[in-house]
């Protein structure tokens, strides 16, 4: 199989909702005894991961095992109609910062508007939402520092301007700009 090949239509992440799950045997997965990993009961490996926060703090939760590179991260955010997959992979995205920054800038610099569904997708990464510096600063001079910050800023700028808005949204601009 390709590296990059990842199912869309197969759940890669599996999460409480509103903390309604605290236990593996919840999700009907089972300890494999001397590892640190479940099974389920199609013998799909599962690690346990504190995911995602929705409002009210992490959800508990597990990612499949492989778990996903950054590429197939990417595929799952920007193609899957999983829900949890949106999530996770949104989620877990943010262990790859320097690969993120890189594809988002690469996307951002053809300046084509983004549709409302890649937009929608795109949301859910938390760094385009608040502009925090997230490249490793461990060691680096502040003007560095700073440079990143800037990078990661002009990123969230660029979606803010690339971003299609909502259709109730504009309709909302439109009639506070005309009153």
């Amino acid at each position: 199989m390709n590296p990059k090949t990842i199912d869309i239509n197969q759940k890669h992440f599996i999460a409480s909702f509103r903390y309604n799950k605290s236990k593996p045997e919840d999700f009907g997965l089972k300890k494999v005894d001397g590892k640190d990993h479940f099974v389920d009961k199609n013998g799909t490996l599962w690690k346990n991961e504190i995911l995602w926060d929705s409002g009210w703090g992490n959800e508990y939760g597990f990612v499949r095992i492989p778990e996903p590179n950054f590429e197939q991260l990417w595929i799952l955010l920007t193609k899957s109609n999983i829900e949890n997959n949106l999530l996770g992979s949104a989620e877990l995205l943010t262990h790859y910062p320097n690969e993120l920054k890189e594809k988002l800038q690469t996307l951002f610099n053809r300046n084509e508007k983004l549709n409302r569904k890649l937009t929608k997708r795109l949301s859910h990464l938390e760094l385009l939402n608040h502009v925090t510096n997230h490249s490793d600063v461990g060691g680096k001079r502040p003007e560095q520092v700073d440079a990143d910050y800037r990078e990661w800023k002009k990123l969230k700028d660029d979606f803010d301007r690339l971003k299609t808005e909502s259709l109730i949204k504009r309709i909302k601009k439109t009639v506070a700009n005309n009153v």
